[in-house]
């Protein structure tokens, strides 16, 4: 999100405040006249539909002089492209007046991602138009003195051949609304008053009928009634520099026939171009009045629709459709409905995120646009309760039997301010909360009966409520157990482990990485941790039977786990079976630890089959990964 600072947004009002609703255009049109004086215009009986139509309905000055002793055509030309004549006192053509700088603004709006064509009549668009024709001549095309443009006078240039077109295919762009942001319009040298033809001989009476027919057509285009103006405006004096004509048609200018006598000249064109599109003043146009004041003043905008605001952790988010002429928003705060809000934000985008609030207090928001006139309305007011989030369940849950009680660890969840512990008999539940309010990660169950199993879950709770359970764990009180059998499963004898036996199937694998075992009561040796019993991609599935036990007696199966090989959760996934009944169904041991190289142990109390032996089975469930054990205790 990208915030105002105070010294940008002050500048971004007050540039846009010199610039009227000028800044708003979004097309600009600009059609040139040739010689003529604005008193051979103005009130003229030649001129009809100038003084008749478009002055009532204008924005237009009466001081505006092509710059000082520039002429004849061309350099006054060059002038509004350029803001200067590069010393060009003549008409000549571009082999002998073509410019190498790239500083003008047909390049300008080019770099910018400005589209831009130049409409000339009487050319025949197959070629660059680098020499007079009948009715065209290139002094009054400026573009193509420009090496960029016509690839250094090349007739067969693709950029010239692209923004240098026909005059008749305005007609098709406004047809299928693909009229450019600029457009440079040249009419041919009978309908520009540049020259007397017959029938009407009349240069003046010729343009005037001219724009008469052609002025509507832009008038109706939907570029010029979205957003567009069109400049009417003449080269040059004659037998001095002026008084010459400007006149602006735009619903943006103050029109009405509004007139002022403030000394323009086509280097305040030129700025008032460049204004418009954004891009740097050159030359001349630096020392120029721009063409604001035939605009009307910029207006505040309207209060923003569409106002939403949701509640987070200690955060509100709040979102509004974007307001047109809008370039900055107030976002306003207050604790009480209907205000006084105070400003906590001017952003420039449509969202903003209100944080550390306090969770459970209620906050008002309205939001304001702004512009360079001011600022709106407040928009409708919202409000949101931030609450915190429920907690997610705790990981790593372990349960360890001991003389009439089970000890239960498991690690924190974030955002936890407590936990409830659960307890069933049955394996899946039901579970009934048998301690709330434990501000610790851990937990003494002593409302035991030593032989019976016991199933456990735990859950977060914090303001928000009470989160999911953790997965189950289990274990079976009894007085202290001794080891029966002890198998470091795919490794050789550890400490009080044997070297892995019992098993059908499987392969071996092992590990140097030290395993975390911090998490574990009476973990097995390291070397345990580090080697490991897998089913391959061919045979996913293996087996332990331990032989020689108590027919149907009671025996606690402790299975030890680390996952050394994965590096995400759902990677491996398997079934184990005590017995033919299922007792880790869909087993992820990086889901359980949250971490590789990072021990397990999940406890359950089994009775031996009728001929007194404990049979394991581990199975895959992901088909590229077989299940794992690590180490088996079987102990009573």
């Amino acid at each position: 999100m990208r915030t105002l600072t105070k010294g940008g947004y002050l500048c971004a009002l007050l540039c846009c405040a010199a610039y009227g609703q000028m800044s708003s255009v979004k097309t600009v049109f600009i059609v040139l006249m040739e010689n003529h004086n604005w008193s051979q215009i103005k009130g003229s009986a030649s001129a009809p539909y100038i003084n008749g139509t478009l002055l009532p309905m204008s924005s237009y000055a009466t001081q505006y002089f092509n710059p000082p002793g520039i002429h004849p055509s061309l350099p006054n030309y060059l002038w509004l492209e350029a803001g200067a004549n590069f010393g060009i006192a003549n008409d000549n053509d571009p082999a002998t007046n073509h410019q190498s700088t790239t500083s003008h603004l047909a390049t300008q709006l080019q770099t910018a991602g400005i589209t831009w064509k130049t409409y000339q009549e009487n050319i025949g668009g197959t070629t660059c138009p680098l020499t007079s024709s009948p009715l065209y001549a290139p002094k009054h095309n400026p573009f193509v003195y420009f090496d960029d443009v016509t690839n250094t006078n090349d007739p067969n240039s693709a950029t010239c051949l692209m923004h240098v077109r026909p005059y008749t295919e305005l007609a098709t762009d406004i047809a299928n609304n693909t009229v450019p942001h600029y457009v440079f319009i040249t009419p041919n040298l009978c309908n520009d008053m540049h020259d007397s033809c017959s029938p009407v001989n009349d240069p003046v009476r010729q343009g005037d009928n001219w724009l008469s027919t052609e002025v509507p057509r832009i008038l109706s285009s939907a570029a010029w009634q979205n957003g567009g103006a069109l400049f009417v405006t003449w080269d040059e004096g004659v037998s001095g520099d002026g008084p010459i004509g400007m006149i602006v048609v735009s619903s943006l200018g103050k029109g009405g026939g509004y007139n002022n006598a403030i000394h323009y000249t086509h280097g305040s064109t030129l700025r008032s171009f460049e204004e418009i599109f954004g891009v740097p003043l050159i030359r001349d146009a630096v020392n120029q009045t721009g063409l604001s004041d035939l605009f009307k003043p910029a207006s505040p905008p309207p209060a923003p629709s569409g106002v939403s605001a949701t509640a987070g952790n200690a955060q509100v988010t709040l979102s509004w459709s974007a307001v047109s002429g809008a370039t900055s928003y107030n976002v306003k705060r207050a604790t009480a409905t209907g205000g006084p809000y105070a400003t906590v934000a001017a952003v420039t985008t449509t969202t903003y995120t209100d944080t550390g609030l306090t969770n459970g207090t209620t906050y008002y928001y309205v939001v304001s646009a702004v512009n360079a006139a001011g600022e709106s309305p407040n928009s409708t007011e919202v409000n949101a309760t931030p609450e915190p989030s429920l907690p997610p369940a705790p990981t790593n849950l372990s349960a360890t039997g001991g003389n009439a009680q089970v000890t239960l660890t498991w690690n924190a969840a974030a955002g936890a301010v407590s936990y409830n512990l659960k307890r069933s008999t049955n394996n899946g539940g039901p579970y009934a909360i048998i301690n709330s309010g434990i501000a610790v990660t851990s937990a003494t169950d002593n409302q035991v009966t030593n032989g019976i199993a016991y199933y456990y879950v735990v859950s977060g709770v914090n303001g928000a409520g009470e989160g999911s359970n953790s997965l189950q764990a289990s274990a079976t009180p009894g007085a202290t157990q001794t080891a029966v059998y002890q198998v470091n499963a795919g490794g050789s004898a550890a400490g009080t482990y044997q070297l892995d036996a019992f098993f059908n199937g499987g392969q071996t694998a092992s590990t140097t990485a030290a395993i975390d075992v911090g998490s574990v009561a009476n973990p097995a040796p390291q070397a345990v941790y580090q080697t490991w019993r897998e089913g391959p991609k061919k045979a996913p599935s293996f087996t332990y039977t331990f032989p020689n036990l108590t027919a149907n007696g009671a025996y606690t199966v402790r299975l030890h786990f680390s996952e050394n090989e994965q590096r995400r959760a759902g990677a491996r996934k398997f079934n184990v079976s005590i017995n033919g009944a299922p007792v880790l169904p869909n087993f992820d041991v990086l889901a359980v630890t949250g971490a590789q190289f990072k021990a397990t142990v999940q406890t359950f109390t089994v009775a031996a089959t009728g001929t007194g032996q404990v049979v394991i089975a581990f199975s895959a469930v992901t088909a590229s990964q077989g299940p794992i054990v690590n180490g088996i205790e079987i102990l009573r």
